[in-house]
């Protein structure tokens, strides 16, 4: 068994596209900053009898986030302002628990969690909506889910497995306004929950042959995963129904 932690900083530079801007209408703060922030982890792993596991509590700091802020000048004249709109704050836990159980000398049983707890906010923060400037301090930040689980089974008999693979993903946001309800292109509104499962087989014939075969989203979950605002364009993208794959491995 063992502690263990860590401390990283980075940053995000400025882009030349962040320092021109874009029409007649758009300003930018001179004295914009480079984003910058930290992370920071501390964590318990090691093995217990048949159980082995991973426990890691971080903090991961997101200072001098970008975007834009709406003001009119002295002539009364609507313009953009980009600058730095605020920071956010991201606590979480990630979980890895596997135990593995030999039945007897040809049947092995394997089972594993592995889970993300986070909880991710602006601790300050203002941004553009319309022409109206929105104060976001609280608010989720988009696209981190409360939740990311992944729950699998494993049963092998001697050279032949069969794994089963449960994921779900909690609901999250697409904008920083924590918007609820799409909008008509679709770029923003909530991301809903989803699960997949998914089965994967393996036989292995010897140490030079082996099959492999596998079935993604067995269920034909329909869902989507992200709300993206420019390539491909607004919208959603969709998940993939259900497939499958053959594979073989030959050693040489």
């Amino acid at each position: 068994m063992e502690i263990y932690g860590g401390y990283s900083q980075t940053y995000r530079p400025l882009l030349f596209k962040d320092l021109i801007p874009s029409s007649t209408f758009e300003k930018i703060d001179p004295k914009i900053k480079d984003a910058k922030g930290y992370n920071a982890e501390i964590g318990f792993r090691g093995k217990y009898r048949f159980l082995q596991f991973d426990i890691t509590g971080f903090l991961l700091q997101y200072n001098n986030r970008f975007g834009t802020l709406a003001f009119t000048d002295a002539q009364n004249n609507f313009y953009t302002y980009r600058t730095n709109i605020g920071n956010s704050l991201t606590k979480g836990v990630e979980i890895f628990l596997q135990a593995y159980w030999y039945l007897n000398n040809v049947n092995k049983l394997t089972v594993f969690n592995s889970s993300a707890i986070m909880d991710g906010r602006y601790t300050s923060g203002t941004l553009k909506s319309g022409n109206n400037n929105i104060n976001i301090e609280g608010n989720k930040i988009e696209s981190v889910p409360n939740l990311i689980s992944r729950n699998g089974i494993t049963y092998q008999y001697r050279k032949f497995s069969i794994s089963l693979l449960h994921s779900y993903t909690a609901s999250n946001y697409a904008d920083a306004f924590n918007t609820e309800l799409p909008s008509r292109t679709g770029a923003v509104g909530l991301v809903p929950s989803y699960q997949v499962l998914d089965v994967n087989t393996t036989l292995k014939i010897n140490k030079m042959l082996e099959f492999k075969i596998g079935i993604n989203n067995l269920m034909n979950e329909k869902y989507f995963s992200k709300r993206p605002l420019f390539y491909p364009g607004p919208g959603v993208w969709p998940s993939d129904g259900r497939n499958g794959s053959v594979s073989i491995f030959l050693k040489l």
